[in-house]
């Protein structure tokens, strides 16, 4: 929930008000690359494996976190684009880079606790809470600020995290298993660093599997990154497009998240991925309809609602079969390394959408989320065939 807060924001709150400021939609769409720590964080990722506990990198991380969400509230958000608007950008790119490394030592956590039979149910409980955040930090933010203004509505949501990390104050990490852990993944000087990551990725059919990671999300990275500022050119206001985006479509895919889960056991992990993978394509297909202008709100709330629920399905999948890869010794190092390789594929889909949607049309940007994703869907048979 605390690392959905920020991502909220960035994800699906800021391209709206960007477009609402004036902003050009290829820096709207530049603006992804303040995801770029999420792209980098495997390099740090052996040294929160290694030093520390991960209750104690989660609640100091938070509580930066929070602080920097208190400085963007500090000022009203068209002052900060109009006056400041690179400090803006450094202030998030900073709010990134805390919840990126607290990650690390949440996944490194989820992957160090849960018993393999249970991982599916757990990443379904794990991406509910982070799209809950998302709902609060995006769609219900861009609501409040309909209503209330943003210095009020990003204060309220900043001190949120207060009473969020108060489980993480009372958990209590069993030492023998966190002393063994530390022992198994101790490495010595560069070579042993350099080895941590070598090792893993030189695995038998890992290549194929590391494909399958790096392509699977990167066509709804392109397409949803553009959603936004077309019901924003299209004439709805921040309160609607916050509503439909980003709670009523989150609220879909927390529902797709929770089934994913369940769905995992029944289905295995190759059926499952193939399946939501080419849900998820059609889910922007449909978009080709609102693209068009002539649709209607139900139409509009179907669309929605449906690509949203393929995105929690999807979304288990993958990062349920990443928890399963990785390896005993250095769980939040394999973990993340996976997850920034497909950050980092994804980033450049989501920094292409503005300059693809300006020259060529949002319909455009959508045919393409759609070929992409099942593009992606190539690899993950081959892996399942050789693994």
């Amino acid at each position: 929930f605390a690392q959905g807060l920020p991502s909220g924001l960035l994800g699906k709150a800021l391209p709206p008000l960007l477009r609402d400021c004036g902003v050009s939609l290829s820096a709207i769409g530049f603006t992804a690359l303040l995801a770029l720590p999420w792209t980098l964080k495997f390099l740090w990722a052996p040294f929160i494996d290694r030093f520390w506990t991960r209750r104690n990198w989660i609640l100091t991380l938070n509580l930066i976190i929070c602080g920097l969400m208190l400085v963007i509230a500090s000022r009203d958000f068209s002052i900060w684009v109009s006056q400041a608007f690179a400090l803006l950008m450094a202030v998030l790119f900073l709010m990134n880079l805390a919840a990126a490394t607290q990650d690390i030592a949440t996944d490194g956590l989820a992957v160090t606790r849960l018993e393999p039979h249970l991982r599916g149910l757990g990443n379904s409980v794990q991406v509910i809470g982070y799209k809950i955040g998302m709902i609060f930090g995006g769609g219900f933010l861009l609501w409040l600020v309909g209503h209330f203004g943003w210095q009020l509505s990003y204060s309220a949501l900043a001190l949120l995290i207060i009473p969020v990390l108060l489980p993480v104050w009372f958990m209590r990490e069993a030492p023998v298993v966190e002393k063994n852990e530390i022992e198994k993944s101790v490495w010595q000087g560069w070579r042993g660093y350099v080895r941590l990551f070598t090792d893993f990725v030189s695995r038998p059919s890992m290549g194929w599997w590391l494909i399958t990671v790096a392509t699977f999300k990167a066509g709804d990275s392109m397409a949803s990154r553009m959603i936004g500022p077309m019901l924003s050119d299209h004439g709805l206001p921040l309160a609607d497009i916050g509503l439909i985006t980003g709670v009523i479509g989150v609220i879909a895919g927390l529902s797709g998240a929770l089934l994913g889960g369940i769905f995992l056991l029944r289905l295995g992990n190759r059926n499952a991925l193939l399946l939501f993978g080419t849900f998820q394509a059609m889910g922007f297909v449909g978009y080709l309809f609102i693209a068009s202008g002539a649709y209607g709100v139900s139409l509009l709330y179907t669309v929605v609602c449906l690509e949203q629920f393929a995105d929690g399905l999807s979304t288990v999948a993958l990062f349920t079969l990443m928890m399963g890869v990785c390896r005993k010794e250095s769980p939040g190092t394999d973990y993340t390394l996976q997850a920034a390789l497909q950050v980092t594929v994804s980033g450049f889909a989501a920094t292409s959408s503005g300059i693809f949607a300006q020259n060529f049309g949002y319909p455009a940007v959508f045919i393409t989320g759609a070929i992409l994703t099942m593009c992606a869907l190539i690899p993950v048979i081959i892996f399942f065939r050789y693994a």
